[in-house]
């Protein structure tokens, strides 16, 4: 054991170095390293490009709510914070999610406003439409001024609460108030009008009290006439007509007038003056003549005379007219006078009278319409009826009284109107 110890510490002491022993040889130098290779430069990521609608391509539209439209490039879409939009000039807005109601993409898709779902369902693929063909000339959009006008360019953006933006032709932007215009024709053809607010509700009636008056109801005002027919020119009027006469009744006692006078053509005249625009007092007088009745007819023809009959009436009336300043005003009219009736020969003495009678019209009733044409003239249509008697008789040997027998005469006819 002894010997094992003895031996381990020689081996140590014979390797252990002395102080003087040689340098160790050097280390050969190893070999030159080629220096680092440069680090490849990193592509800074490039700038997200700004998206704008194709020269000449439709652009997006955004359409609010409350009405109006704006059009541009949309940059973000998010349903919870809204639309980031990008206008045709360049400007950004951003509109919240209740500020709109759908959103026209230049693809042809449409993307409106939803309210969140549990589960939104996998989006769908949308079809690849292919952007239609520029136009051949820039189609513009027109705004039409509520007072009247128009100015043309291109709507940058239409906002309910903000107005309309414009580009106008110049190139200068104009903004207008809602208020300010009706309405405004997009290029492509659609028209946004003005949206009047609703009208608010009418206040339910009030009871009245029991001290408060009844209201009072005025009666709504007369119509007036019409302008060119609001006054007559002149106070005065006069007519002309022509017509027939018919008799019946007795001229004296066992002889009736049929039997004395057939039925006669007629001319009659009237002149007044208007008290008012609906009465007027005047004077009338006609005179007709005709072939004479069968009775007188035989006893002519056996003394080989060809004899005629005619009547005369005159006398005053008091008319009244409905709607006078109308352009057919109606009118009644009453009056009396004195009536004559005559049977003369006129072959061999002409105008030599056999016999003739002379008496009252107690009553005449007249009626008619008159069409003015201007208030200068008119024509119409008349009619009257009278009731008379002959109270004198004369032939060449005398005059006799003869006793109150009533006859009747009755007559139609045209006339014209001086100063309707």
């Amino acid at each position: 054991m002894i010997q094992v110890l003895v031996a381990a510490m020689l081996a140590a002491a014979s390797l252990a170095p002395s102080a003087e022993a040689p340098p160790a040889a050097e280390t050969p130098p190893a070999a030159e390293t080629p220096p680092p290779a440069a680090p490849v430069p990193v592509a800074a990521p490039a700038a997200v490009p700004v998206v704008m609608p194709p020269p000449g391509g439709p652009p997006d539209t955004v359409y609010f709510t409350g009405g109006g439209r704006v059009r541009g490039s949309v940059i973000q879409e998010d349903p919870r914070t809204g639309v980031t939009f990008r206008l045709l000039d360049g400007s950004l807005r951003s509109y919240g999610p209740d500020e709109f109601s759908r959103i026209e993409y230049a693809d042809g898709t449409i993307s409106r406003r939803k309210p969140p779902e549990p589960a939104a369902a996998p989006p769908r693929p949308q079809p690849v439409v292919a952007p239609p063909a520029p136009p051949a000339e820039p189609r513009l959009d027109t705004v039409f001024f509520l007072a009247g006008g128009r100015v043309r360019g291109t709507v940058i953006e239409e906002h309910p609460a903000t107005g309309v933006r414009i580009r106008q032709l110049d190139g200068s932007l104009h903004t207008y108030s809602r208020d300010e215009l009706t309405r405004i024709e997009y290029s492509d053809g659609t028209v946004s009008r003005r949206r009047s607010p609703p009208s608010a509700p009418e206040p339910p009636p009030t009871q009245p009290s029991a001290m408060a008056p009844p209201p009072m109801h005025h009666p709504p005002p007369p119509s007036s006439p019409p302008p060119e027919d609001r006054f007559h020119v002149f106070p005065l009027y006069l007519t002309l007509g022509i017509g027939i006469s018919s008799f019946g009744g007795e001229a004296e006692r066992s002889l009736s007038m049929p039997r004395i006078f057939d039925t006669q053509g007629h001319m009659s005249s009237e002149i007044g003056l208007r008290l008012s625009p609906s009465f007027a007092l005047g004077v009338y007088g006609d005179v007709g003549g005709g072939d004479v009745g069968s009775a007188i007819r035989d006893q002519c023809l056996t003394q080989g005379m060809n004899c005629m009959g005619t009547t005369a009436h005159a006398g005053f009336l008091l008319r009244h007219t409905w709607e006078p300043l109308s352009l057919a005003p109606k009118w009644i009219s009453i009056g009396t006078g004195w009536e004559a009736g005559s049977v003369s020969e006129g072959r061999h003495q002409q105008g030599a009278e056999l016999f003739s009678y002379s008496g009252r019209e107690l009553v005449r009733l007249g009626a008619g319409i008159d069409f003015r044409s201007n208030r200068l003239l008119g024509f119409g249509f008349y009619g009257s009826f009278s009731w008379g008697e002959y109270d004198q008789y004369k032939d060449p040997t005398g005059t006799a009284s003869l006793q109150g027998r009533t006859h009747t005469t009755g007559q139609v006819g045209v006339r014209m109107t001086l100063f309707p």
